[in-house]
């Protein structure tokens, strides 16, 4: 029986059926999932193929070339076992909470960082716009590096290696092969960061290759680059393990391993180890790049992201323990070869292209075990490099809309091409300057700032209660109070803290490490006439010059030394570092004055609490996480 309205003349102008047949209900109804439906394809998106493109994507993301060459590093500079438990309590107070709070805000919105944080505000747009300016600077420094890698990759074809002998008499080669070919045959480093000298065209191949690459990798999105991962993400532990038997089966691999464990306890009061820790597993694991946010946005709602993130955390940090085993077995067969000292260890290229490099040029087949540990670093860092790729691209198509008429692919080669544009100064005699320049002033503190803008936006501005809920609503999982603390207080804490240090190491040393050559060694060659050649370089000039002395021994020791000097940034060099520090950093109020000056409409607002509630769609109920 239908009812009805009546008006105030008696006449009855409606009939509403209870049960929700009527008419008007109807009309109403299909108006709702009209809207519905515009809302739904506004935001129709890429997803995964499958749940395991993505998990692979998210490992070969975050592990990287840092887990091979900076680790063990920091572990052989804090005392070893000191420093793995100070890495494992900031893993669990900082890193974990961290990357599972970047999962669940592109698991909610369904966005980047730039339309998560658009939705949430319009005036914190900015932290979006800092992602990708960090992004496009960090990856045109990074392919650089990986063009670094493919050279050492080619030369890893001929035997004898060409590091582990001499072209010619220059006593600098003879003091140190594999120094004297990363600085001059290599690199060609001029000896002041104000000469870029010529272009290496060697280098300037490599480059051409390592962008091609990069370019048909992610030509489609995660299209394509979801089935490369199923090779790069997963090949570099087929040849870490191989490494690893090697290694333990080399002379001297023992003491390595024991020096990399043997813990000492008085480092756990050196508040730099706890510093470094810190940084270490935040850059580590890409903490504030945006990749994690575009990765987890092409994912079903239901995803149990908690899940997710203790498995890539976990395998990250696994990795980083097994490489330290890997290189510190071959440094250990180093030191029993050459003499050379623990302490020489060396971080990111003067441990992958002097320490190692050296190591393998001792071993039975060498070329074998480079061309294995080259390709290793290739595909650690392509991937990683997918990530800032696409975290970039996938912000640039939401900002702006005309670009998600044109074609993926035209796009992504514009945009390589100019960024290969922007790298081809780092291929030449002064591009390792640009490099350290780069990767000290305009990645490290900005992303510090993202990642601590993140938490606030979310926290604060979204609100802790509301972001739980939906959580709740959308995944069938309630959020614990570990991360509700750590997400409030913990993680924001370890992020001002790691802010300050980083701020006052870096203004506090402004310094670079230039190029002396192989000034002040004591030893080389002894001629016929039993006098002794010495090579030097004048530190602040251009020029070698030879000097011989008389001796009666013969005989002498190799010396290894750092061929670089701590000297103070000229002017040109400040200017570069402020402007790499600040253009990220300026994003951040000129997203703020966006939002103030151009306000969300009520219809803006409406909108997203409807793009919200299309979001929470119905999954099983969990228990407490």
């Amino acid at each position: 029986m239908y009812g009805g309205t009546v008006d105030p003349t008696g006449q009855a102008f409606q009939f509403v059926n209870p049960t929700g047949r009527g008419p008007r209900f109807n009309q109403f109804k299909n108006r709702a999932s009209f809207i519905k439906k515009e809302v739904k394809q506004e935001n129709t998106q890429e997803q995964w193929g499958s749940k395991s493109e993505y998990i692979l994507s998210l490992i070969g993301f975050a592990v990287g070339i840092g887990n091979i060459w900076r680790f063990p590093y920091l572990c052989q500079k804090h005392g070893g076992g000191a420093f793995l438990f100070a890495y494992v309590v900031m893993v669990i107070i900082e890193g974990l909470p961290l990357f599972c709070l970047e999962l669940h805000i592109g698991n909610h919105f369904k966005k980047s960082v730039s339309g998560s944080m658009r939705h949430i505000k319009k005036g914190l747009v900015g932290i979006g716009w800092c992602t990708m300016t960090v992004c496009f600077l960090c990856s045109v420094y990074y392919n650089s590096i990986i063009m670094w890698i493919i050279r050492y990759l080619f030369e890893s074809f001929v035997n004898p290696l060409p590091w582990s002998q001499c072209k010619n008499d220059h006593i600098c080669c003879l003091e140190d092969k594999t120094q004297y070919y990363w600085y001059y045959e290599h690199l060609g480093l001029s000896d002041d960061i104000r000469e870029l000298g010529s272009f290496n065209p060697t280098l300037v191949v490599c480059l051409i290759i390592a962008w091609i690459t990069i370019f048909i990798c992610i030509s489609r999105g995660i299209k394509s680059s979801g089935k490369v991962v199923y090779f790069s993400a997963t090949a570099p532990y087929v040849v870490l393990i191989i490494l690893l038997f090697r290694g333990a089966t080399l002379d001297g691999a023992k003491d390595g391993i024991i020096y990399f464990l043997q813990p000492e306890a008085k480092k756990l009061l050196d508040i730099s180890l706890w510093s470094d820790a810190a940084s270490q597993i935040f850059y580590s694991l890409g903490i504030g790049f945006g990749a994690i946010v575009s990765f987890a946005s092409f994912t079903k709602n239901c995803d149990n992201v908690i899940r997710d993130s203790i498995i890539i955390t976990v395998v990250n940090c696994s990795t980083s323990v097994l490489g330290g085993f890997v290189i510190f077995s071959i440094v250990g067969y180093r030191k029993h070869m050459t003499g050379a000292d623990f302490d020489q260890l060396g971080s990111g290229p003067g441990l992958a292209f002097v320490a190692i490099a050296e190591a393998v040029a001792n071993m039975h087949i060498s070329p074998l075990w480079a061309v294995l540990f080259y390709s290793m670093l290739l595909l650690l860092g392509v991937d990683s490099l997918f990530g800032l790729m696409e975290s970039m691209l996938h912000q640039l198509r939401e900002e702006i809309p005309v670009l998600r008429r044109i074609k993926k692919h035209g796009v992504n080669a514009c945009v390589c091409f100019l960024m290969f544009l922007m790298a081809l100064p780092t291929a030449t005699n002064g591009g390792q300057y640009i490099i350290n320049l780069m990767d000290t002033w305009a990645v490290s503190i900005p992303l510090l700032f993202v990642a601590l803008s993140e938490i606030v936006a979310v926290m604060w501005f979204y609100g802790i209660h509301r972001f739980t809920r939906e959580v709740k609503e959308r995944t069938g999982y309630t959020i614990g109070w570990y991360w509700q603390v750590c997400w409030v207080v913990l993680s924001p804490l370890v992020l001002l803290i790691l802010m300050g240090f980083s701020l006052a190491s870096y203004f506090g040393d402004m310094s670079y490490k230039q190029f002396i050559g192989c000034a002040g060694m004591t030893s080389g060659l002894a001629t016929e006439n039993g006098s002794i050649l010495v090579h030097e370089k004048s530190l602040n000039t251009s020029y070698d010059y030879t000097l011989t002395y008389n001796v009666t021994n013969l005989d002498y020791n190799i010396t290894y030394k750092e061929w670089t000097v701590s000297s103070e940034l000229p002017s040109e060099g400040m200017a570069a570092a402020f402007i790499l520090l600040l253009t990220p950093l300026l994003t951040l109020p000129l997203g703020a004055l966006y939002g103030h000056v151009f306000p969300d409409r009520p219809k803006e607002e409406a909108q997203n609490e409807e793009q919200t509630q299309l979001n929470l769609e119905p999954c099983p109920e969990h228990a407490v996480i």
